[in-house]
């Protein structure tokens, strides 16, 4: 999973998935995050692409990072889980995946 940040709002999830089909990259899913108010539901300006697998993953990150799209420089990063807590209060052990919420820095 692919995390993509600073793109522009009026980018939907079928563009974003164009973006990344159009460098050659094999897209298994891509979806914009949305604000929860408002209609319409405006776009936050970022986004996550499953590519498949970290070999795509790498691809996309090579042929797209710090591309310009709209006048603006995309970072595409490869997306992590963070621990959260479970029902007793305690951090989860569990090591991060690729399955992601939140970009590495």
């Amino acid at each position: 999973m692919l995390f993509v940040a600073n793109l522009g709002f009026n980018i939907d999830d079928a563009g974003l998935s164009a973006l990344f089909t159009d460098a050659g990259i094999h897209v298994v899913s891509a979806r914009i995050v949305r604000r929860r108010w408002g209609q319409p539901r405006k776009s936050k300006g970022y986004g996550f692409v499953d590519v498949g697998s970290e070999a795509e993953q790498q691809k996309a990150i090579n042929a797209l990072q710090d591309k310009e799209v709209g006048g603006r420089n995309i970072a595409v990063k490869v997306a992590v889980n963070t621990p959260h807590d479970d029902e007793d209060g305690k951090a989860d052990a569990a090591p991060a995946s690729a399955e992601a919420t939140v970009v590495a820095s």
